[in-house]
C-alpha cells in the first residue's frame, strides 16, 4: 500500500521540483550567454588583429627592445651617478656590486 502525502508535504514537494527546473534553465542559458559572449569577443579580436598595420608579435618586440634600451640608460645613469654631496647635504658613496 502506498502511502499519500498529506498536502502541504506535496505543495512543497511542487514548489522544491519547480525550483530545481528554473535553476537548471538558468544555468543552461547561462553557459549559453558565456559560450555567445566568448565567440563575440575572439571575433571582434580577430577582426583588431587583422586591421592593425603591425603584427602583434613586431609590436611587442619593439615594445621590448624599447624597455631593454630605456632600462640600460637608466643603469648606466645610475652608475654613473657622480660621488659628492646631495642637495640635502648628506654624502653620497659610490655603490659597489658584490660581483
Amino acid at each position: 500500500m502506498v502511502r499519500k502525502l498529506p498536502q502541504s508535504a506535496r505543495s512543497v514537494r511542487r514548489l522544491l521540483v519547480a525550483a530545481a527546473v528554473l535553476e537548471a534553465t538558468a544555468g543552461a542559458l547561462g553557459i549559453a550567454g558565456l559560450a555567445l559572449c566568448t565567440v563575440a569577443v575572439a571575433s571582434l579580436t580577430r577582426n583588431r588583429v587583422a586591421r592593425m598595420e603591425i603584427p602583434p608579435s613586431e609590436l611587442a618586440r619593439r615594445q621590448w627592445l624599447r624597455a631593454r634600451a630605456a632600462g640600460s640608460a637608466g643603469m648606466g645613469a645610475w652608475r654613473g651617478a657622480p660621488v659628492g654631496p646631495r642637495a640635502d647635504g648628506t654624502r653620497r658613496e659610490r655603490a659597489t656590486s658584490p660581483l
